[in-house]
């Protein structure tokens, strides 16, 4: 199994080059063939030869490990310009203008940054999420699948990535294999899908009692309650799916 780490910042000693040191040390541990690519260093967009080069190169690994730093709540400047110019390597302009998965697509990626704010804040307001969403949003039109994540918060004057989150690091590292192998959508995501359906019609089968107890919505009438518990049911899934979306990445 091939890993490849991609670093989008300048800093090639600093706590994200650190934690990506750690993931990829963890995967060799557990047997996987690892490789690091330097954007800042081998990374030149505006030559054709070096872009096909590493295009080629990534089409090789079975796992892809991005890490920037969050600067101005959003990736790297050389990571964006990763993104953007590797873009047909990601997905397929179809004839209607639409992104679809190209050469990627069933691969997986782990996601990797750290920021100033301290965990407390980053909890409450999530100033990395938009980093995450943003790799995210490129690896799903891709077509691939995630397999991890860390963020180092409070990162304001420190040197070194504290040993609690290395272990973590490397602990990701030696678990990727297994969840690269495993693949995008496993029996536990099943199992949480169904207990999301589950928890939400019960809720809403409540709901849909409370409002017939009021005298809010008739007690009898097939149609009228199918329809008022379809249009709650909505709400409720939408809102809950909101949620999870927004609180979906690691914050602290």
């Amino acid at each position: 199994m091939k890993i490849i780490g991609i670093l989008g910042t300048q800093n090639q000693k600093g706590l994200t080059a650190q934690l990506l040191d750690e993931v990829l040390r963890g995967a060799e541990l557990a047997g996987a063939e690892t490789s690091l690519i330097v954007l800042e260093e081998t990374f030149d967009p505006t030559k054709q030869d070096e872009v096909r080069r590493l295009g080629k190169k990534l089409k090789q690994a079975d796992c892809m490990i991005f890490a920037t730093p969050t600067y101005f709540g959003n990736i790297s400047g050389s990571m964006k310009q990763f993104f953007d110019h590797l873009r047909d390597y990601f997905v397929h302009l179809t004839s209607k203008g639409e992104n679809i998965p190209h050469l990627f697509k069933g691969k997986s990626y782990v996601s990797i940054t750290s920021c100033y704010k301290g965990a407390f804040e980053n909890t409450l307001a999530g100033i990395t999420d938009a980093t995450f969403n943003q790799i995210d949003t490129v690896m799903s039109q891709a077509g691939m699948h995630r397999a991890g994540e860390i963020v180092l918060t409070g990162t304001f004057q420190m040197e070194e990535v504290p040993a609690k989150k290395r272990e973590e690091a490397t602990a990701l590292g030696k678990k990727l294999v297994e969840r690269v192998e495993r693949g995008g959508f496993t029996l536990k995501r099943y199992l949480q899908l169904f207990g999301m359906l589950a928890v939400s019609t019960l809720i809403v089968m409540g709901i849909q009692k409370g409002l017939q107890t009021v005298h809010f919505i008739p007690a009898e009438g097939f149609w009228i309650n199918y329809l008022v518990f379809v249009i709650i049911f909505f709400l409720f899934l939408a809102g809950m799916l909101r949620l999870v979306t927004i609180h979906n990445h690691k914050r602290r």
